[in-house]
């Protein structure tokens, strides 16, 4: 009896463990609302070809040793707040233990650190790797202002351990963090959309971007899942778009398609953080 009852708690114990794994899986595709909608045309679903797979996990640095892939998010609860998500990887086949991250802090944005810890003082990994494994840590940063993109230096400071010997190694690397990091996928309805257009507290700015060789919903799910946006009307080859920043800021776009060309009208109460923003849409399809 009690073999039985061995093999049904085993049993439990890993559907448990596969519905963990399905959660912590869940992180590689959030941002990605806002661009699956069937569009409806005169009653009739138009069929749209698949979109390709797309993350918004970055190359941090790698060497031989490890490699490092990030992602950020603006904290809706607190505007001065992004969250850093960084997935670690072990590419050797040792261990890697004693990993340290530490980000060289600017005036503008600083890594948040423990109680009683200096301003210089780097954070302790929370896991070791062993070799072939990945694993995921986040890292706060406060931010003051949002409207230009910026760099921050940092290392990573790890111990490789093999069986007969263990060595200091590490890693240096730059935070990129753009404008876009600081918007937030929000929905808006076309009414409130249009009272913002129409109370004259936005400031417009255009870009126009040639040769984009993509169905019109690509573009559109490439925006939303790239740029945090959320689209808020679409009929036929002409889109209104909606995000916000953490700070509150309201970022409006009509987005427009001609044969290969690609016409954005935008409007934000903030034109340094809009300028910045169309750039880096800009980057995103100059890179398709």
């Amino acid at each position: 009896k009690s073999s039985k009852h061995k093999k049904k708690k085993q049993k439990k114990e890993k559907e448990e463990k596969e519905k963990k794994k399905k959660k912590k899986h869940h992180h590689h595709h959030h941002h990605s609302d806002g661009g699956g909608e069937e569009s409806v045309q005169n009653g009739t679903v138009e069929e749209e070809e698949p979109l390709p797979p797309m993350s918004n996990y970055c190359l941090l640095a790698e060497n031989s040793y490890i490699k490092m892939v990030y992602d950020i998010q603006g904290n809706l609860q607190d505007g001065s707040q992004v969250v850093v998500s960084v997935i670690f990887e072990n590419k050797c086949d040792s261990f890697l233990k004693s990993m340290e991250f530490n980000v060289l802090d600017s005036l503008n944005s600083k890594l948040q650190r423990p109680e009683g810890s200096g301003p210089h003082d780097g954070l302790t990994v929370p896991f070791q790797l062993p070799p072939g494994v990945s694993n995921e840590a986040r890292f706060v940063f406060t931010v003051q202002s949002i409207v230009m993109p910026q760099k921050l230096k940092g290392t990573l400071t790890f111990i490789v351990k093999n069986e007969d010997s263990s060595t200091h190694e590490k890693l240096d690397f730059k935070l990129h963090f753009t404008c876009t990091s600081y918007l937030i996928t929000t929905p808006c309805y076309s009414d409130a959309f249009a009272k913002l257009l129409e109370s004259g507290d936005l400031k417009g700015s255009s870009v126009r971007l040639e040769g984009v060789n993509m169905p019109f919903h690509h573009l559109l799910a490439r925006i939303c899942f790239h740029h945090h946006f959320s689209v808020v009307e679409r009929i036929d080859s002409c889109a209104s778009m909606y995000s916000r920043s953490i700070q509150g800021h309201h970022v409006c776009l009509l987005v427009k398609t001609s044969g290969q060309t690609v016409s954005i009208d935008a409007k934000c109460d903030e034109p340094t953080l809009l300028g910045n923003v169309l750039d880096e849409i800009k980057q995103t399809f100059s890179q398709c």
